[in-house]
């Protein structure tokens, strides 16, 4: 597969020639701010981002960076499948005796060590889009950034995937914004004068696309009736919230949860998390969502 652009009406840039380290080769870096614009032709719809929103309202949106659909997931789909293998060992073993203990002694240390990755390993701090105030508050390795919307530096870029023997390359897309010192806000003092940190990360170009043109709708227009039915199950309150009203359910949702996605409960009680700093929790209030 070649080289080629991303295929989006945005100019090329060469912001990530000015890092002094570069963390990811990329490829076909196009610039989508500032100012920030829509890539033409493609959806700004918020339908399927449940999984990269962590929390929105009126005046402000918090955005799940890189890894957080799988780690929303990860725990219900691991859980399922092993049930079904334990199952599947079990039925053997009426016929076999010993494949189920054999299987169990292999299974159960690898499904407990997914249950206690999720707990003990942090989950991530979104970032944080002010539409009131016109700022986007970024952490990264423990400094903040305190952007102005109007000097956003996103860009969009790609990687190349190399899978098995077969030589077949896939491209993974990006969007990274990149954080200056200039925008240093609290916590740690920044170790260089420009970094950058993945936001989002997609096997498929339009979903990349789809995703900013929706960050940037919201940003100009707010939310509307599409993306409250949309966003409802974005968090754990969220969802109860909408359902509040309908008991049956929200008991299936529950169901739904426990069996699919029990991270989304977790992250709502977990001590293990990072937390937005005294300063910004001064402007918004204790909202932490993830």
């Amino acid at each position: 597969m070649s080289d080629s652009p991303l295929s989006c009406d945005l100019p090329e840039t060469d912001i990530e020639q000015q890092l002094e380290k570069r963390l990811y080769r990329t490829y076909g870096e196009r610039l989508a701010s500032p100012p920030a614009r829509k890539v033409k032709r493609e959806s700004d719809s918020s339908e399927g981002l449940d999984h990269g929103v962590a929390y929105v309202s009126k005046r402000f949106m918090d955005i799940r960076t890189a890894f957080m659909s799988l780690r929303r997931y990860i725990i219900g789909f691991v859980g399922v499948f092993m049930i079904l293998a334990l199952f599947v060992m079990w039925v053997i073993d009426q016929f076999y005796e010993g494949v189920f203990a054999a299987s169990a002694f292999l299974f159960i240390p690898l499904w407990l060590s997914v249950y206690l990755f999720e707990i003990f390993v942090p989950v991530m701090l979104p970032l944080r889009i002010d539409r009131q105030e016109g700022f986007v508050y970024v952490g990264h390795r423990g400094t903040f950034y305190r952007i102005p919307w109007d000097d956003l530096e996103v860009t969009f870029s790609y990687s190349l995937q190399y899978f098995g023997s077969g030589v077949m390359w896939e491209r993974q897309y990006y969007s990274h914004l990149f954080l200056r010192d200039q925008y240093y806000f609290c916590g740690k003092t920044p170790k260089r004068a420009l970094q950058r940190k993945k936001i989002s990360s997609y096997f498929k170009e339009d979903h990349l696309y789809q995703k900013w043109n929706f960050i940037v709708r919201y940003y100009s227009d707010g939310i509307d009736l599409e993306d409250e039915e949309n966003l409802y199950a974005v968090n754990y309150d969220s969802y109860n919230k909408y359902v509040a009203d309908e008991p049956g359910r929200r008991l299936f949702g529950h169901i739904i949860f426990l069996i699919f996605m029990p991270s989304i409960i977790w992250w709502k009680v977990t001590p293990f998390k990072f937390k937005w700093p005294k300063e910004v929790e001064d402007i918004f209030g204790k909202i932490n969502y993830y």
